[in-house]
């Protein structure tokens, strides 16, 4: 494994600790499996950064539109890079990203609809990253009309994760992600119209996302599996142009977006049940806690601090109640 790239992961949950209260990344182990396929070897800060970029981008669009196309390029809504310590307009971001993650889009598709929604509904605002999404005001149409935006775009967004060589035959080493894709892909087949040998021929020798065994699998029981996978062999072979080439991964670009974040170890649920990293996943958390502690004093120097605030109001609001005089009333 490529150790500059492995470090270069376990610096990004670094950061993610130095800047963020635990409950922020708690549950980035399930959002792993939820968040579009594009962004599921990324770490959480990276897939932070490029929901940011997404952002800025769908704002500059809406206001070039609605508001002043020459004010457009001036405006941000957020700040760009990392913070050094905590703060706000962070944190919104990062919550953002995750609650665009827990409904599997791109996430420029949710970025554009939401801006779209709100130049339909005539507010024009420039949204902060935390009013991308439904509120409690506007949730049922909101969701009704996003839903019928995923239908008509998502399944064309869907092939475009052919040209993601994580998911293909030479870098597959059974990571949830990839099982994940895999099922999804089998399911995507059993509901094409295509004939099968086609749809064999473009998955398992074209794409190569699943195994020719995977691909007959889904042949009918009275079929002539021998014939079938002949013939989607010729098939590939007529469209050997199409073939994706061979990019074989270091492991190190393979670590899923959950890798070496402590909080989110748990071996009694998926997808660490089943994740054949979880051992180095386990050393790299360690490390990462390590680094945090030797930098700043605490594995969560923000966790730490609101304990300390609290601990601190608490104390004074005590002291202010011990020092109030005592009033006493005569009923004689």
């Amino acid at each position: 494994m490529n150790k500059e790239k492995l470090n270069k992961r376990i610096e990004d949950v670094v950061r993610m600790r130095t800047v963020l209260h635990p409950k922020d990344w708690k549950d980035e182990s399930q959002l792993m499996m939820k968040r579009w396929f594009d962004y599921r070897f990324m770490s959480p800060l990276e897939a932070t950064m490029l929901f940011g970029q997404h952002y800025i981008a769908g704002l500059r669009r809406y206001v070039s539109r609605n508001i002043d196309i020459g004010r457009a390029e001036a405006v941000s809504g957020t700040k760009s890079g990392v913070p050094a310590a905590r703060a706000s307009w962070f944190t919104a971001l990062w919550r953002a990203r995750t609650r665009t993650d827990a409904i599997f889009v791109p996430y420029d598709l949710l970025v554009d609809f939401s801006f779209d929604f709100a130049s339909r509904r005539k507010r024009y605002w420039t949204m902060l990253p935390s009013q991308l999404h439904a509120s409690k005001k506007n949730r049922e149409a909101w969701w009704a009309l996003f839903d019928e935006r995923v239908e008509d775009v998502l399944p064309l967004r869907m092939k475009s994760i052919a040209e993601i060589p994580h998911y293909r035959a030479e870098n597959y080493l059974v990571l949830p992600p990839q099982e994940h894709f895999r099922e999804l892909m089998m399911t995507e087949i059993q509901h094409e119209h295509r004939p099968l040998a086609d749809q064999i021929a473009d998955s398992v020798f074209v794409k190569r996302h699943l195994t020719l065994e995977q691909g007959l699998a889904l042949a009918p029981p009275n079929a002539d599996l021998g014939e079938l996978a002949q013939r989607a062999k010729t098939a590939a072979d007529d469209r050997a142009w199409e073939a994706r080439p061979v990019v074989k991964l270091d492991r190190a670009d393979l670590l899923p977006s959950c890798f070496g974040i402590a909080e989110t170890i748990d071996v009694n649920r998926a997808p660490c049940d089943v994740c054949p990293l979880i051992a180095s996943c386990r050393t790299a958390a360690v490390e990462a806690i390590n680094i945090t502690v030797k930098a700043t004093g605490s594995a969560s120097p923000v966790l730490d601090a609101d304990r300390k605030r609290i601990s601190t109001n608490v104390a004074n609001f005590r002291r202010k109640v011990g020092a109030a005089p005592a009033t006493s009333c005569d009923h004689s």
